[in-house]
């Protein structure tokens, strides 16, 4: 392998990284002082976004947060999440001629379904809300399909906005779920 293309790998890790960083964690702590959040608290929300992913809602009401305020930090989480998730699948799709021959292969099998590669990122709405394939392999999926960047990160933080929104009304009481 390349020197240049591990160090452009590593280079580009450490931006999925900083971007991760910026947007789920100091936006938040920041948004936290101006609100006078505790700071563990925040640090709470986040972790259990990233382990508990939209559940995490839960555990905001539990600490007392405002649902605003839960809905807007676990939001950064998750797009902080998405947008690293995509810098390191690009970052293996470049440095790795196993994914850029599969790339390749599945940008040709979706050009004969023009609709879905024009549309199909808005399938990801949905996806965040299933419990098996969750907010992590939204953004895998429509990466793999190759599907329009800002589109798909569009539509998993749409989808997640909702997913999150109805879990905090349920936790406010105002939905009641029935099993």
């Amino acid at each position: 392998m390349d020197g240049s293309k591990v160090i452009d790998g590593i280079r580009k890790g450490v931006m999925a990284i900083a971007i991760a960083f910026v947007i789920a964690t100091l936006i938040p702590v920041l948004l936290g002082f101006l609100f006078s959040v505790p700071t563990g608290k925040i640090f709470t929300l986040i972790i259990s976004t990233l382990v508990l992913q939209a559940n995490a809602a839960f555990v905001g009401m539990g600490l007392g947060l405002h649902p605003l305020f839960i809905l807007v930090v676990m939001t950064l989480v998750e797009l902080g999440i998405v947008l690293a998730i995509y810098e390191i699948l690009d970052t293996f799709a470049e440095q790795s001629e196993r994914v850029q021959r599969f790339t390749k292969s599945t940008e040709e099998k979706m050009a004969r379904y023009p609709i879905l590669h024009k549309y199909g990122a808005v399938t990801l709405i949905i996806l965040p809300a299933l419990p098996v394939i969750g907010l992590y392999s939204s953004v895998v999926i429509g990466w793999l399909l190759r599907w329009n960047k800002v589109q798909s990160v569009f539509f998993v933080t749409l989808g997640w906005v909702i997913v999150t929104g109805l879990l905090l009304l349920v936790a406010l009481g105002f939905v009641r779920v029935v099993f």
